[in-house]
């Protein structure tokens, strides 16, 4: 009787191995492919920004007419600023004519001075075919692809309403068709009785006749940790290398991408060599959709920000966008050599090969403010008189230097200069 149980079991172990043997030769197993999103998660560390809502206007001049002006800067809470850009935003501008200041016929001496009006001022410059992003832009553009820094909308004595733009050519300027009105005109230079008068300076800035009241505020802030970055950047973090430089600097890459922080400065530098192109025409506005979707999806935005600058047309390859940081109504500058303030990103036929930002993460909801006075009127002109680079300055505005503790980040105001090689420095 065992003999017959072993022959049996023995018959049924061939069977078994036989019919296993066959299910390995002749079937295929099934794979179910894992997406790296379903198994690296990334953190959302900030804000996430549409391409609009950073596009707007660092200054709004308005001319009120007898000589008086004010100035609006970038406050997108305040009703006046917001107003105003929803105005112009909704109006059309096409047609445009290309025209010099000799051909226009205009004394801007009259203009600035008499006739109501607004100047929509963009800082470096932004190209039409990216105002068209907010702005109702019509027909066909300009084919020399300008970049545009402002946009003066004003009433002659027959009350037809004019729209110059301005460009980063001293040389060029456009005249459009728009459907401005009088009407617009009334809206835009509608002010309180207690408006803080400008004079204009003939290197075509604005200075306030009175001091400025400026809050300053002090917050707290969290950094970008190792670990979330390296989850933000990399597809598997666990297949990252490191190493340390020798300025302390730490470095993370995956055979092609690289990631380098520097924790003192609390910066950090993404880069993703891409291959030169033989073709060299870029899309600055497709590249421009790309640099906001990376950021957007690497990262986030710790603040708001407003598009500042972008590659030169004939060098798009060569060039970043450059993203500045506001708070309130102006705009965050380090000093010289200083890395906060801003978002620089680089991009070549839609692929981020640069990005750099600040790892700081303010907490705007702790902060802590208290009221500065900014000198205007003849004491501001006197320190203006006695800086050494006057002759250099192409603008003078309000704006926060950052003081970094261990702990906590303030912003104190103070009076900027922009200088015509693009650097900034602020009047002491």
């Amino acid at each position: 009787m065992i003999e017959k149980l072993k022959t049996g079991l023995l018959t049924f172990l061939v069977l078994l191995s036989i019919f296993l043997s066959y299910l390995l030769a002749y079937s295929y197993p099934k794979y179910d492919p894992v997406v790296p999103e379903e198994y690296i998660k990334t953190d959302t560390l900030g804000r996430q920004i549409p391409l609009p809502d950073m596009l707007f206007p660092d200054q709004l001049v308005l001319h009120l007419g007898n000589d008086r002006h004010t100035v609006l800067f970038a406050d997108l809470e305040r009703p006046q600023y917001r107003e105003i850009v929803n105005i112009v935003n909704q109006r059309y501008m096409q047609n445009f004519h290309k025209t010099t200041l000799g051909a226009l016929g205009l004394s801007w001496d009259e203009v600035r001075s008499k006739r109501p009006g607004l100047e929509v001022r963009f800082r470096d410059g932004l190209p039409l075919d990216v105002l068209q992003e907010v702005m109702q832009i019509k027909g066909e553009l300009p084919a020399e692809g300008d970049l545009i820094t402002r946009i003066w909308i004003f009433a002659q004595e027959n009350n037809e309403v004019r729209t110059i733009l301005f460009t980063d050519t001293a040389s060029t300027l456009y005249e459009a068709e728009a459907n401005f009105s009088v009407k617009d005109i009334e809206k835009f230079v509608k002010v309180d009785d207690g408006y803080p008068p400008y004079k204009y300076m003939p290197q075509d800035y604005y200075l306030p006749e009175g001091n400025l009241t400026v809050s300053s505020p002090t917050m707290s802030y969290t950094q970008l940790t190792e670990d979330q970055l390296k989850r933000t950047f990399f597809v598997d973090p666990a297949l990252t290398r490191s190493l340390t430089e020798w300025d302390g600097s730490d470095i993370y890459m995956d055979g092609t991408r690289g990631l380098q922080m520097r924790g003192e400065q609390r910066w950090l530098t993404y880069s993703d060599p891409v291959a030169p192109s033989v073709d060299n025409k870029e899309d600055l506005k497709d590249n421009l959709r790309s640099a906001v979707q990376f950021i957007n999806q690497h990262g986030g935005w710790n603040g708001t920000y407003g598009l500042q600058k972008v590659p030169q047309q004939l060098l798009p390859s060569s060039g970043a966008y450059v993203f500045r940081q506001y708070y309130d109504a102006y705009p965050v500058i380090g000093k010289r050599g200083e890395n906060i303030g801003f978002v620089k990103i680089v991009v070549q036929k839609g692929i981020v090969s640069s990005y750099e930002r600040s790892t700081m993460m303010p907490d705007v909801r702790s902060a802590v403010r208290r009221d500065v006075i900014l000198p205007g009127g003849a004491v501001l002109e006197a320190k203006l008189q006695q800086y050494g680079r006057i002759a250099q300055v192409y603008s003078v505005f309000p704006a926060y230097r950052p003081v970094i503790t261990d702990r906590t980040l303030e912003l104190v105001p103070g009076w900027a200069a922009e200088l015509r090689d693009g650097t900034y420095e602020f009047i002491e």
